[in-house]
């Protein structure tokens, strides 16, 4: 034990044992600080310590060091106190390898023990059983926890300070620690003197008599965890509901549905409802994310006004929702789908302004369709995604036939991963002529997948199933560096057209594949010509523009293909010069008889006239819809007529012909 001055850190006075543990005189200690004990890396804290006075009335693990370097673990607590006219600092200091002996001083000094006890932020109490329960101890923790003082409760029992239900409450507790030669632990909620509630964690330990007789005394430590219990309370509640419409989020629903499902039977069926919001993104986009998060919530609100009490609503995350119906009264899944569709086509008051949004939902039944949750979130995962391909704002029904479906869309997955690998696709060049010639303008390069069983496949039976897993990135890339190193070794005057899709638009480094296969094939930028839907460029006009001028800016040709399919109105023409205007086949087939066929052929090419593109006609296959054409300005055409697509080695073939025929 030492008192040292708070201000300077000298020792002011240190007893024997101070002396003994640490090997320092008590000369050498009238020159040294508290600081000097210890080690550099903890001189800081110990300042730190001393201005907040953090060691102060509480037990501080610490590293001392000794005379002769030895480095010591203690324990040290301090008090303030006055000493010789000034505030001083008491340090009691335990060495932790002599514990006992450090112990057996600390119980000789009862003042101390007092002085601990009463500064305890643990509620400690002692009671006498042989005397109504009389607190012989009630330390001022205690009395914070439950409202009094240990002055007002010292020597009163727990009949002056506890209602009769409380005080029934306590005895029982003893009873059972009477019972028992161990420690009782429990957690409860009492009331406090003005009748709060208040939720403590107690242990209570029957105190041995000395002489061996019949146990008299009763410890108790008590912990106030009501504010712990209150924030774990919070906790379950953020932890299994979603903060921003406050229905149960993915955690809630995925125990809800794993028991649901579960106890699902033929007389009580459960159906799950899975819910996408139609085209949710283009609300963020165009209103903003805080518009978005507000028609979210309600959404959420409708849900909740459809159901029953008994079912469930959560929102799983960004747009999509699930909901749990029981079915029960004969119920029907399909018609309280019908009125979830009615609910949400309601126009939603955003800001003042109204949207309007449908959603699509796919159905599955327990146990009909599948017995337990994974099966049956598997099987209404499968029925959204068919309701989404059926058109969205509707809903569908789990079938086995759509597992069927997603087993083969997932080893074409598969399979395209590995056709990517090996190396499996192949390009296939179908020859652009000039329409007032028999000159070659170029070639379209379209892929083909050699399939080690099928045989050659068409793009109609993969693409699709490479956008919708993403591999049309890749394929795409792979594609364009193919035809731009085969269009190379072609004559100078040859263009090679490659298509994109939407996802390959999409993709942010775009631009970059398209400098690295111009770079790589040495093939002139103006000799590649991009053809785009019109669905491509609509798609995100934002996002679009840029990156069109970006492909001009590399010296790109750009191409709008399908020409006359869309969506659009024109007033995309003005925004972006395109090079070349596609008519799409489905009005050359009817020019020899339908006149709005004719009509739509006429209007294209004073379109492409007024903006300056080249209008090509693709499937042609009839000596009169070339002669037709021809007449009507086009300049240029293919089709079957002139040439159905061939493999390179073909390709370059005609190409040797058609320049030797031109020499």
């Amino acid at each position: 034990m030492w008192i040292y001055d708070p201000l300077t850190y000298r020792f002011l006075i240190v007893n024997d044992a101070a002396v003994d543990l640490y090997g320092y005189s008590r000369r050498a200690y009238e020159q040294m600080t508290v600081l000097d004990i210890r080690p550099a890396s903890e001189r800081q804290r110990m300042v730190d310590a001393v201005a907040r006075r953090s060691d102060v009335d509480r037990a501080e693990r610490w590293t001392h060091l000794k005379a002769d370097g030895t480095v010591l673990d203690v324990f040290t607590y301090g008090r303030e106190l006055p000493f010789e006219g000034r505030q001083a600092i008491l340090a009691i200091v335990q060495d932790q390898t002599e514990v006992n002996a450090a112990r057996q001083q600390v119980t000789e000094t009862q003042t101390f023990l007092d002085s601990i006890i009463e500064n305890l932020p643990l509620a400690v109490f002692v009671k006498d059983i042989e005397q109504d329960g009389r607190y012989v101890l009630y330390n001022a923790a205690c009395g914070n926890i439950l409202g009094t003082t240990s002055e007002e409760i010292a020597g009163g029992s727990e009949r002056t300070v506890f209602s009769e239900r409380q005080m029934t409450q306590f005895r029982k507790q003893d009873e059972r620690a009477l019972a028992t030669s161990g420690t009782v632990s429990f957690e409860e909620t009492v009331e406090d003197c003005s009748g709060g509630k208040r939720i403590l964690r107690t242990a209570k330990r029957v105190i041995p008599a000395c002489n061996g007789g019949r146990p008299r005394y009763i410890l108790g430590i008590s912990q106030d965890v009501t504010a712990e219990r209150e924030t774990e309370a919070r906790l379950v509640v953020m932890a299994m509901h979603d903060a921003l419409t406050g229905l149960a989020n993915r955690a809630y629903f995925s125990d809800y549905i794993r028991s649901a499902a579960l106890a699902a039977t033929k007389d009580a069926p459960v159906a799950l409802l899975y819910l996408d919001i139609d085209h949710f993104k283009s609300i963020n986009d165009s209103k903003g994310h805080a518009a978005g998060d507000a028609l979210l919530c309600q959404v959420g609100d409708r849900l909740l006004s459809i159901v029953r009490q008994g079912d469930l609503v959560a929102r799983l995350g960004g747009d999509e929702f699930a909901v749990v119906l029981q079915l029960t009264d004969g119920r029907s899944a399909e018609d309280v789908a019908e009125r979830l569709l009615a609910a949400l086509r309601v126009p939603f008051d955003l800001d003042g302004a109204a949207e309007h949004v449908t959603c699509s939902i796919g159905i599955a039944r327990a146990p009909e369709h599948s017995a337990d949750d994974d099966g049956l979130m598997r099987d209404a995962d499968l029925a959204l995604y068919a309701a989404k391909e059926g058109g969205r704002s509707t809903f569908r029904i789990y079938r086995p036939e759509m597992r069927r479906e997603a087993e083969r869309r997932h080893d074409m997955k598969l399979a395209l991963h590995h056709a990517l690998e090996e190396g499996q696709f192949e390009l296939y060049y179908q020859p652009i002529y000039r329409i007032d010639g028999p000159d070659l303008a170029g070639f379209e390069a379209l892929i083909r997948w050699n399939h080690p069983e099928r045989g050659l496949v068409g793009p109609i039976d993969f693409i699709p199933v490479a956008e919708e897993t993403g591999l049309i990135v890749p394929i795409g890339e792979w594609a364009l560096n193919e035809a731009c190193r085969t269009a190379a070794r072609w004559p100078a005057h040859l263009r090679v057209a490659v298509n994109l899709s939407v996802s390959q638009f999409r993709d942010a480094g775009l631009l970059d594949a398209m400098r690295r296969a111009i770079d790589d094939s040495g093939l002139a930028p103006e000799r590649l010509e991009i053809e785009i839907t019109e669905s491509v460029f609509l798609t995100d006009v934002a996002h679009s523009l840029p990156l069109l001028r970006a492909m001009k800016a590399l010296g790109l040709r750009i191409a709008i293909d399908d020409f006359g399919t869309g969506y659009s109105s024109l007033s995309y023409l003005r925004s972006f010069a395109f090079d070349k205007i596609k008519l799409d086949r489905s009005f050359v087939s009817g020019i020899e008889t339908d006149a709005g066929s004719l009509a739509i052929i006429r209007a294209v090419v004073g379109i492409g006239s007024g903006f300056n593109a080249t209008t090509l006609a693709e499937g042609v296959e009839t000596e009169e819809q070339l002669r037709a054409l021809r007449r009507e300005g086009f300049a240029e055409v293919q089709g079957y007529l002139l040439g159905r697509p061939r493999p390179v080695g073909d390709t370059e073939a005609l190409i040797a012909a058609t320049d030797a025929l031109a020499a």
